[in-house]
């Protein structure tokens, strides 16, 4: 843009605003003084300049350290282009719904969306209506908006879906908004196009399904924060239609945990048998070693063998790379060796 007024924003503990205004150079350039050097650590402030073009406001970066002050600063701003009553169709490039199980019946959710505008201009409504709207669990309650690109006066929810407001410019997009489910089994209404759409768990949490998402390996987000993982990509006008298994949880939490003591006896009780048998010297001709014979284990046994170690290691809150890599060698060879078992 050749023309407007670049506005200078400061944003401190004890006081927010304006603090300097420029006309923009026919070039498109600008220059600001600051008031002083940027110090976020002993200061707690930022600075950040704002353009108005075509009607909308377009916002650059946050200054916060002297080394940004080394490159070009830039506000990109676009054309506008308006979206059809009830707004535009935008794909998702990734979904993430973060579930916890509440002590009663139902779970609090935060979901994640990240939008992909693909076009080269702003999206807006000219009569500051419905930009983009996407649809909730149908008995989704209690809305609230996380810290993400959506801010809370430019989104409300209504008729069971999740309005922006707010003009959408090209580019990726996250938006956070978190709500109570009320009930265990829920429908979740994936239109469009979802690349990756991911369920997560919070441990500990009841076995539950979300077809047609899969089970995938749990993930540590932060130090005892474990998530139990469900995923699917390119996914097409689909739902998931997410379920408690019946009965799971108090199997495995207490069903499975006496099976497995039980499993674990047997072995070690099989284990002392074989090493009392492998100490029976075996008789030979005069003048012979003595021999022991050699007893191979069962496919039975390493099956047991893996299900210890794989006890043993769930046991450590926080294991070191080197017990992680330790466990995973010793794994991947009893596997191997249940396989050439077959």
């Amino acid at each position: 843009m050749s023309q407007g007024q670049v506005v200078l924003h400061r944003v401190a503990p004890d006081s927010s605003g304006e603090i300097d205004s420029v006309r923009v150079e026919p070039d498109g350039s600008f220059r600001f003084r600051l008031p002083h050097l940027p110090d976020h650590g002993g200061r707690s402030e930022i600075f950040f300049a704002s353009v108005r073009y075509r009607g909308l406001l377009y916002f650059g970066p946050a200054i916060t350290e002297p080394i940004q002050l080394d490159s070009l600063y830039v506000i990109q701003a676009y054309d506008t282009l308006s979206v059809p009553p009830g707004g535009a169709e935008l794909p998702l490039s990734a979904r993430n719904v973060f579930l916890e199980k509440e002590e009663e019946e139902g779970w609090t959710a935060t979901d994640v969306v990240e939008v992909r505008q693909t076009g080269d201009r702003t999206l807006y409504s000219p009569r500051n209506g419905v930009v983009w709207s996407y649809p909730l669990p149908a008995s989704a309650r209690d809305f609230q908006v996380g810290q993400s690109d959506l801010a809370p006066e430019s989104v409300r929810f209504q008729d069971g879906r999740m309005q922006v407001l707010a003009p959408i410019p090209p580019g990726e997009r996250v938006f956070l908004v978190r709500y109570r489910i009320p009930s265990d089994d829920f429908v979740l209404p994936l239109p469009g196009r979802t690349d990756v759409m991911e369920v997560l768990v919070r441990e500990p949490g009841p076995e539950a399904e979300f077809p047609p998402l899969v089970r995938g390996q749990s993930v540590e987000l932060e130090a005892g924060n474990v998530f139990r993982r469900y995923v699917a990509e390119d996914l097409q006008d689909t739902e998931i239609r997410a379920s408690l298994t019946s009965g799971s949880w108090q199997f495995r939490g207490e069903w499975l945990a006496l099976l497995l003591a039980a499993l674990l006896a047997a072995a070690g009780v099989l284990a002392y048998r074989i090493r009392q048998r492998g100490a029976t010297p075996v008789a030979g001709t005069e003048g012979d070693e003595a021999r022991t014979p050699s007893a191979s284990p069962s496919r039975r046994d390493l099956i047991l063998a893996v299900a210890r170690l794989d006890e043993e290691f769930s046991r450590k809150s926080h294991p070191s790379r080197q017990e992680r890599v330790r466990y995973e060698t010793q794994r991947e060879k009893l596997l191997a060796r249940i396989q050439r078992s077959s």
